[in-house]
């Protein structure tokens, strides 16, 4: 049986810690009481609720061209559909909690701790931005594939029923030219036998960085970025979506951008428990407890319907020293002074560092095994992360 959780001066808030709530005559005490704002990801999310353990979608082939019937004594020409592969998704739970003391919430002046279930939420929201936000933040990577092997935004996604590839991945800075060529990779999407199927992008998702660049485009009268009087062939095309968790402040890129056609786009999110939050007190103790918990998964089952540009210039390309089984260490070279390291093993972020110098050492790890696949991803401000060579343990 699990030992209950018992409160500790190290795990609870007590007289000691929050003292000075307890006296009157302070003028103001700042606190985290930001303003509820909408919430960003379920608008280029598909929102499901879910009442399993795991979610499962199935792909399948498509048929190709039909067949003439030259003379009436033809058969019809049947075909099967090519088995696909599985997309799983798999729920997590996660939770947070605080503890006070009752003389504390008693004597306290301010009624600043009844605010702090609401912090608590806060942080859980935010916490759910940033896990959706992952898909398109990684969707570069070849750290971190999908069901096909392939990153999400890719030029060479294999296609079950031709010999062709599957391309959504745009270059370049958001410019009028680079987005109308966008545009048109979107609008050449093919299924699993090549066939177009008539993507047409409708929202175009920029970190906040692209905010006015993207407005600008989109909603001016006429060209952007030229002296001529051309009329703006974008124009209301296209809704701009300003998501603030794929921005360089929350861990994502600056100069990154996505088209969307929302009837076509599967990123997913299985809500199988919405934030939950409760509270009990103590007996003996007269400690009060809350605590938040929510559980759910996201991810995509298709990488048509989206198309994405790293956007920028890129940062220099880190080269990985293969380590030997057993190693608690991974050596990293061609490094850039000031920009951020991660360190990905098996499809999973596992060590984050700053590099000083051209060459780093991510120290103190889980003995790496045999077989393990090891990426290093460099992010310079301002540049398009760089992701070195794959390495094979």
């Amino acid at each position: 049986m699990t030992t209950p959780v018992q409160p500790t001066v190290h795990n609870t808030h007590i007289s000691d810690n929050f003292g000075r709530l307890l006296y009157p005559g302070l003028r103001k005490i700042f606190f985290e009481t930001y303003m509820e704002v909408p919430e960003q990801f379920s608008k280029i999310y598909k929102v499901n609720k879910s009442t399993k353990a795991m979610e499962t979608d199935y792909g399948l082939g498509a048929f190709g061209d039909w067949t003439e019937r030259s003379s009436g004594l033809d058969t019809v020409a049947y075909d099967t559909l090519s088995p696909g592969l599985e997309r799983h998704y798999v729920h997590k739970a996660f939770t947070k909690g605080f503890m006070i003391e009752r003389e504390l919430y008693d004597d306290e002046q301010y009624r600043q701790i009844s605010k702090f279930p609401a912090a608590m939420a806060r942080a859980g929201r935010a916490f759910v931005e940033k896990e959706a936000a992952k898909t398109l933040n990684y969707g570069f990577l070849n750290a971190k594939v999908i069901f096909d092997d392939e990153p999400l935004f890719s030029d060479s996604h294999p296609l079950l029923d031709s010999t062709g590839k599957g391309d959504n991945l745009a270059t370049g800075a958001l410019t009028d030219t680079n987005l109308k060529l966008a545009m048109q990779k979107m609008r050449e999407t093919v299924d699993e036998a090549g066939n177009l199927i008539n993507a047409t992008p409708k929202k175009l998702v920029v970190p906040p960085a692209l905010e006015f660049t993207a407005k600008e485009i989109v909603n001016s009268q006429l060209k952007s970025g030229t002296d001529y009087n051309d009329i703006n062939t974008v124009k209301g095309a296209l809704e701009v979506i300003v998501y603030d968790y794929i921005g360089e402040a929350a861990g994502g890129s600056d100069t990154a951008w996505f088209l969307i056609d929302p009837s076509l786009c599967e990123l997913n999110f299985f809500w199988r428990v919405k934030p939950e939050f409760k509270w009990d007190e103590d007996f003996d103790t007269f400690v009060a407890k809350y605590r938040g918990y929510m559980r759910f998964s996201y991810g995509v089952s298709d990488w048509r319907g989206i198309v994405g540009s790293l956007g920028g210039p890129a940062s220099a390309t880190p080269v990985v020293t293969k380590p030997s089984a057993g190693a608690t260490t991974v050596a990293v070279g061609t490094c850039v002074n000031g920009a951020k390291l991660t360190l990905w093993i098996n499809g999973n972020p596992v060590a984050t560092a700053t590099a000083s110098a051209t060459s780093h050492s991510f120290t103190d790890l889980t003995a790496v095994k045999s077989g393990d696949v090891i990426y290093v991803v460099q992010t310079e401000s301002g540049k398009v992360p760089t992701e070195s060579a794959k390495v094979t343990v």
